[in-house]
Formats: C-alpha cells, sequence, structure tokens
C-alpha cells in the first residue's frame, strides 16, 4: 500500500468505490489473515473466505504476492551478503 503513489491510490479507491479508510481496513484484514506458517495456498483460501468481491479478493492476493516476494527476496539477499563477507574474511586470513 505504501508504495502507491497519489494517483494510483485514487484510481483503485475508485475502482472499489471504498473510502481510504476503508481501504486501510482492507489491508488491515489481510495482515491479521497472514501468519509466518502458511503457505501460499492456505492465505489465498483464507482469502477467498472472508467473503469478500473478487476484486478485493484479487487486489489482497496481488499485495500478498508482493509482500511475500520481498521478503523472500530480502532473506535472499541477506544470505548471498553473508556468504560472501564469509569467503572474504576466510580468503583474508
Amino acid at each position: 500500500m505504501d508504495n502507491l503513489n497519489k494517483y494510483e491510490k485514487e484510481k483503485l479507491l475508485n475502482l472499489l468505490q471504498y473510502s481510504e479508510s476503508e481501504l486501510n481496513v482492507l489491508f488491515e484484514k489481510l495482515n491479521d489473515i497472514i501468519t509466518e506458517n502458511d503457505n501460499t495456498f492456505d492465505v489465498l483460501l483464507k482469502i477467498l473466505q472472508q467473503g469478500l468481491n473478487i476484486r478485493e479478493a484479487t487486489l489482497l492476493g496481488l499485495y500478498y504476492g508482493q509482500k511475500n516476494g520481498y521478503k523472500k527476496a530480502k532473506l535472499e539477499l541477506e544470505d548471498e551478503i553473508k556468504d560472501k563477507l564469509f569467503r572474504a574474511f576466510k580468503n583474508n586470513q
């Protein structure tokens, strides 16, 4: 939600016919649904079980995918950096 510019956010609010506070509640609902142990299928199933309309469910699914992808990329990057630092330290000895 934070990476949307003002124009994109306005278009999204018009598409869903939501106020900004309603949109925030929708994304808070997603954050309540997600647990660390759930896989993608479980999260998407939980989204669908919320009784949302197709636009809302699609939006939450996309948002979850982006958020999950960012976390995985961050962890992979951290591991890669740690590995490079370890090798550099080992080669320096």
